[in-house]
């Protein structure tokens, strides 16, 4: 197939069932119907979020263009497959391409092979040798991770913004609420008027599912007023909620000219638009990313001496090791060195 195949596909033999006289779609188990298929297409679909079946595809599509240029197809589910997957990985490496990425587009080149019934070629013994060795040779650490944004880069942004213009206090909004709450973007654009609830200290977030939370049970985040008018989220947020008005939808939505609509804002569009003002803001802006926001979060607390249990509550990370490694060691590693010492 030349595109990422969904479970409706696959239920359908690759196309629409038709119906017969007796009005049973063909290409379907016996006893099953269309609606049947729908139903199970969309309960598989959920299994995974949006996000995640967005950087399936990419990825899917990403082996595709590597096979193309190889005159040969994509999904082969024969022996040679995982020859094809280990050359595949081996020339990603050498040129450069993080270990994140790879496992990624293992992670899509399982997920396809699975979906049309077929032997998982990543699961092989001779690609876990060929993974393992690209591990030892080029390292699995990210190569780039996102600048965490400090207090005062922050200040320095929200006052470049200046002004009471609609994007503009949508942006300030955006950029001072993500930095006090620690949501990741997909749960920042996925926010709606209805999961906001003022109280006297400060605000509940409602967090309606996450990459922690995948089955949507649901996740309450806490936002304390800021000390400062320029810098305090609560004050930020109402501002814009001001302009957005009380109808049901999206928290933040896109802007057309001066006009505030209620389309919602990607995930995209936050990333782009933090990396632009930071770049306006004067600061260096090539590892500025939505995640910084999340990052600054977690650094700027644990230099601040918050608990560990605090910071991982706010975050809601479910592996703690992940704010050890990224965050507290390298504080450590800074207020710990020997260098300081050698009188140089």
């Amino acid at each position: 197939m030349s595109t990422l195949m969904t479970p409706a596909m696959t239920l359908a033999a690759d196309s629409a069932p038709a119906p017969t006289s007796a009005g049973t779609p063909t290409g379907l188990p016996v006893g099953l119907t269309a609606a049947d298929a729908d139903r199970i297409a969309a309960a598989i679909s959920a299994a995974r979020t949006e996000s995640t079946r967005t950087v399936y595809v990419g990825a899917w599509r990403q082996w595709e263009r590597w096979c193309a240029s190889r005159s040969i197809t994509p999904l082969p589910g024969d022996p040679v497959a995982l020859w094809r997957c280990g050359a595949y990985l081996t020339e990603r490496a050498a040129s450069g391409i993080a270990m994140a990425t790879l496992d990624l587009s293992c992670t899509a080149i399982r997920h396809v092979h699975r979906m049309h019934g077929l032997e998982d070629p990543v699961a092989s013994e001779t690609v876990r040798q060929v993974r393992l060795g690209l591990r030892r040779t080029y390292g699995s650490a990210p190569r780039r991770l996102a600048h965490p944004l400090t207090v005062t880069e922050i200040r320095q942004i929200v006052a470049s913004i200046g002004g009471s213009t609609p994007i503009g206090t949508r942006d300030a909004a955006i950029i001072l609420l993500g930095f006090a709450s620690a949501l990741r973007r997909s749960e920042l654009t996925a926010l709606t008027l209805a999961d906001i609830e003022a109280k006297p200290a400060g605000l509940l977030l409602t967090v309606g599912q996450s990459k922690t939370d995948q089955e949507g049970h649901g996740q309450v985040v806490g936002v304390a007023h800021g000390s400062h008018a320029l810098t305090d989220p609560v004050a930020a947020l109402a501002a814009w909620q001001a302009m957005r008005g009380s109808e049901p939808g999206a928290l933040f939505t896109r802007i057309w000219g001066s006009r505030v609509s209620l389309e919602p804002l990607s995930g995209h569009v936050v990333a782009w638009m933090l990396r632009a003002r930071a770049q306006a803001a004067g600061l260096a802006a090539e590892r500025i990313t939505a995640h910084s926001l999340r990052a600054g979060h977690a650094t700027t607390a644990a230099l601040a001496g918050v608990r560990l249990d605090r910071i991982a509550a706010q975050t809601r990370h479910r592996d703690i090791s992940v704010l050890i490694t990224r965050y507290i060691r390298p504080l450590e590693a800074l207020a710990m060195t020997s260098s300081r010492d050698l009188g140089l």
